[in-house]
């Protein structure tokens, strides 16, 4: 119940408490999975639940053979079977074996529409582990409000995207942060874990063409690394962070031809405002724009937050995953 009970803790209104809840979108200790959004437990793992993910990965079950790909539209149907442990070296905190079945795509994911901005948008296909939004439920003051928190002497709002309360933390707190509460090298954290940022164990960010296939959104369209070509940056994106173009064969998962097909790409820019893995669910017919995305979220342009960090005091808009996606160095992308 841990994982839950903290974004529970960290809602101080009734407004925030009702927005955690709406987001617990994925399953995990608590209130398990959550059949509206196409998840339910499972028995087919090889592990039992409640047993201790090993984190040098090899615990991990993940069964995408139920997944098929239609290369006329890019998405993928079907199902996949994972037990949430990680499947990378995590450097951080044990999480607990939980095996479950998630539907792609899920009943509640329409194209387009508004991604959950707590709990799962996504799973990783090599591990079926969580890919969330840029967002946490908030970190208290440890000195005054207990756990969650990651220091004294400051804390991050519900809504916040995890890079900038980061930052905010590491200008603003009277104590050490306290760094396991945020992403460790593959992006992720937590129980159960997820990954909030670009999942760069996923994937391999020097690859000589297209970036490989990452994971499924929960739209069932295919999410892949940050690069369209040789070490260059899409610079076509639109603002879910999907467009239509060629992708790589990657016959394991179905994909036995390179096709022009609606797919997202990850980021990894450290510049705020921005989100790391998708601000929407996308439509291949009528790419995303700003105003329209932000039409789909309650909080954009009304939830401002005046933060700090070393590089100045500006304000940010809560819960809210739509920005314009600018590629910095699209044409000529840094290693």
């Amino acid at each position: 119940y841990a994982h839950y009970a903290k974004e529970l803790h960290a809602s101080k209104t009734r407004h925030e408490f009702d927005r955690v809840l709406r987001g617990l979108q994925g399953p995990g200790p608590g209130p398990g999975p959550d059949n509206s959004n196409g998840s339910s437990p499972s028995s087919e793992c090889d592990t039992t639940d409640g047993d201790t993910c090993d984190n040098d990965g090899s615990t991990n079950y993940c069964d995408t053979s139920k997944l098929s790909y239609d290369m006329s539209t890019g998405k993928f149907s079907g199902s996949v079977v994972t037990n949430e442990c990680n499947d990378q070296l995590r450097q951080y905190k044990s999480a607990s074996a939980s095996c479950e079945e998630q539907t792609i795509p899920s009943p509640s994911a329409t194209n387009p529409g508004a991604t959950p901005l707590l709990g799962r948008i996504a799973m990783t296909l090599s591990g079926g582990i969580n890919i969330y939004s840029a967002f946490e439920a908030g970190f208290n003051d440890c000195s005054t409000d207990g756990m969650p928190c990651a220091c004294s002497g400051a804390s991050c709002p519900g809504g916040m995207d995890v890079r900038t309360c980061e930052a905010h933390l590491d200008h603003s707190c009277t104590t050490t942060v306290d760094y396991e509460m945020f992403m460790d090298s593959c992006g992720g954290h937590a129980i159960p874990y997820h990954i909030h940022v670009d999942p760069v164990c996923n994937y391999i960010s020097s690859d000589s063409g297209h970036s490989t296939l990452v994971g499924v959104s929960l739209d069932g369209y295919g999410i892949y690394g940050k690069f369209e070509t040789a070490n260059q940056r899409p610079c076509d994106l639109d603002v879910c962070h999907g467009h239509v173009g060629s992708v790589p064969v990657q016959e394991e998962y179905g994909v036995d031809k390179s096709v022009e097909v609606y797919h997202y790409h990850v980021q990894d820019t450290d510049i705020y405002p921005y989100t790391w893995t998708l601000g929407c669910y996308g439509d291949p017919d009528t790419p995303m724009d700003l105003e329209t995305c932000k039409s789909l979220y309650d909080d954009c342009d009304d939830d401002m937050y005046t933060v700090e960090t070393d590089d100045g005091t500006f304000e940010v808009d809560l819960y809210c995953p739509c920005f314009d996606v600018v590629q910095e160095g699209c044409d000529a992308a840094e290693m």
